[in-house]
Formats: structure tokens, C-alpha cells, sequence
């Protein structure tokens, strides 16, 4: 047995060794406060932040959808805005003028975008076929009581079996509760904890915990052989049946052709005001074949957004630079 100051020597050793690989850091966890004594930890006006999807306290996100285009964002704190209802201290941004309040607990303090839960590059855990039977539905190492990634579904001959409400439980974990049978299309699916099981969860988009998606899931430049290349395109080349204006609101948005199912292919956002709202991940998917997803609203642009098939809802697509097939 170890002598208590020989323990302590360890542990500082070990503190010591650790510290420098700590790049953020997360604000207070703890909800349930009042808001004159509500605990910001060494956040203050100014602070710079990221960030991250609010996680659910008691059943309740306190999260807006249209949140979501801010996540990873370089943000600067503008004001302490005292608790939420769950009793959550939060902050107002610089990087949405204000609008929203960010929950502390989910704040990444200090530069660098959200983390993501870790990508897979071995099969999901579920096989991926649908046009089953209750009899026949086949779950792979899914069990009841498995944690799990949920993931957002891929439409199967059209069908995604997809409510909007659905996408604020997306990237979440939680645990299967019940195999719960089969959807209309055959897709084994399972019944989760999170949601209190109001939703059909199809297991073919389900990941791991500590794992990553399947990789029919979200392709990537190593198996991308024989993908043409796209340059970025002007004005003079995009689909003029598409509305290419920015400047809009989620409230006017014009998605014109645009809906759920609708095939397109994938371009690279030009820029509007010098802002592409693009990242390096984003290039795998240019000049793929797709369907629309979603209909989200707009960026910090006024460009119409939607969210697509092929990359699990990952990134936001700006409309102006699809292309219809």
C-alpha cells in the first residue's frame, strides 16, 4: 500500500503530465441554482467560448434548432444571464447578437470547435437492411440496455420515417430500452431512454457509444476514387430554379423547388460577404448525389439552409449551391 504522501506525489505527478493536453475546458456542470447565486465559474464578459449542443437536464434541453448553425463557433460572452428554468446558469453571445441563451454547462471555455462523438470506420451495430417482419427484424449486437449514439435516419425507396421534433436528440447517447419491431419500409428499430421512448429509432443508424457511424454512413476521401472534380461555381453557373438570394429570415425563407426527398447534388458554397460557411470536412461531399433531408431556415447570411442524406445531417448546406438532378 502506498504511503498517503506517496499518493499525493503521484497524483500532482500525473496532474502535471496531463495539464498541458487540456486545450478547453468545460464550464460548471452543476443546474438546479438561483439566479443571484448562480455559479459561472472564472466566465465572465468577454470570455471567449464555444458553443455546444445543450444536453438535457430533467427532460428539458432548453435548445432551439436554430441554435444549431452557431455550434463550434468562436463566441465571446456579452452577458451573465442568470438560470433557466431548469435551474441551468447560462450566457449571452456575441456570435448570435445576443438572441439565444447558452447554458454554462455546455460551453467549450476557450478556443476550438464542439466535440463530436468519435467517427466509426468498422460496421454499425446493426446490419444495415430494411424490408423485414416484426418475425424476421434482425438487430445485430443491439440489446436492450446498450448505450448508443442516436443518429438522424437515412431515407430508405424515399422513406425516413423522420419528425422534425426528432433532430433536437440527434448526436445524444442514450439506452435502448426496447427492440421495438419494424417501420413501414422493414427497418429494424429500436425504443431509447432519452426521449422517453415517444420516438421509433431505426437501429441501421444507430453507433456506438465510443464508436463511429458505419462507413456507408458518412463516406470519405479515401474511398472517394472516381468522384469528378467540381470547382467552386459563380453566379453564372448555378441552378437558376433554386433562389440564390441571401438576406433573408427564418420567417421569409424561399427554399422555391426544394423539399423533403428532392435529389440534388452537392456544391461548394461561394461566398456572400466574404463568408462561405464552409469547413475542410465539407469536401468530401461536393459533386455527390443526395436528397434532402430537412428544411432548417437560413445562416448568418440569410442563406437558405437544409440538411441532406448523405452525411448523417452533419453540416449545413447552403440551397444557392445545389443543384437539382
Amino acid at each position: 500500500m502506498r504511503s498517503p504522501l506517496a499518493a499525493s506525489l503521484l497524483l500532482a505527478a500525473l496532474g502535471a503530465w496531463a495539464s498541458p493536453a487540456l486545450a478547453q475546458r468545460e464550464g460548471p456542470q452543476a443546474c438546479g441554482q438561483e439566479p443571484e447565486t448562480a455559479d459561472y465559474g472564472d466566465l465572465e464578459v468577454g470570455s471567449q467560448v464555444a458553443p455546444q449542443r445543450h444536453r438535457f437536464v430533467g427532460g428539458d434541453p432548453n435548445w432551439d434548432d436554430r441554435m444549431a448553425r452557431f455550434l463550434g463557433r468562436g463566441a465571446r460572452v456579452t452577458r451573465l444571464s442568470g438560470v433557466d428554468e431548469a435551474g441551468c446558469p447560462g450566457v449571452r453571445l456575441d456570435v448570435d447578437g445576443g438572441r439565444w441563451f447558452w447554458r454554462v454547462r455546455d460551453l467549450n471555455v476557450g478556443l476550438g470547435r464542439p466535440r463530436r462523438p468519435p467517427r466509426a470506420r468498422s460496421p454499425g451495430l446493426a446490419p444495415q437492411e430494411c424490408g423485414r417482419t416484426d418475425a424476421t427484424a434482425s438487430y445485430g449486437a443491439l440489446r436492450t440496455g446498450a448505450e448508443v449514439v442516436l443518429g438522424r435516419h437515412r431515407p430508405v425507396l424515399g422513406d425516413d420515417n423522420w419528425s422534425p421534433e426528432m433532430s433536437a436528440f440527434v448526436g445524444q447517447t442514450a439506452r435502448v430500452v426496447e427492440l421495438a419491431g419494424v417501420d413501414e419500409v422493414g427497418c429494424p428499430g429500436v425504443h431509447v431512454d432519452v426521449d422517453g421512448r415517444q420516438w421509433f429509432w431505426r437501429a441501421r443508424d444507430l453507433r456506438t457509444a465510443d464508436g463511429e457511424a458505419p462507413v456507408a454512413y458518412r463516406p470519405g476521401l479515401a474511398s472517394d476514387h472516381g468522384r469528378p472534380e467540381v470547382a467552386p461555381r459563380d453566379d453564372a453557373t448555378a441552378d437558376a430554379r433554386i433562389p440564390q438570394q441571401c438576406g433573408m429570415s427564418d420567417e421569409s425563407v424561399d427554399f422555391g423547388p426544394l423539399q423533403v426527398g428532392v435529389e440534388v447534388e452537392i456544391g461548394r458554397h461561394r461566398p456572400v460577404d466574404g463568408e462561405t460557411n464552409w469547413v475542410g470536412e465539407m469536401d468530401a461531399f461536393v459533386g455527390r448525389a443526395a436528397r434532402i433531408a430537412e428544411l432548417v431556415g437560413v445562416d448568418e447570411q440569410g442563406c437558405a439552409l437544409v440538411h441532406v442524406d448523405i452525411d448523417a445531417g452533419d453540416w449545413y448546406w447552403r440551397a444557392r449551391d445545389l443543384r437539382l438532378r
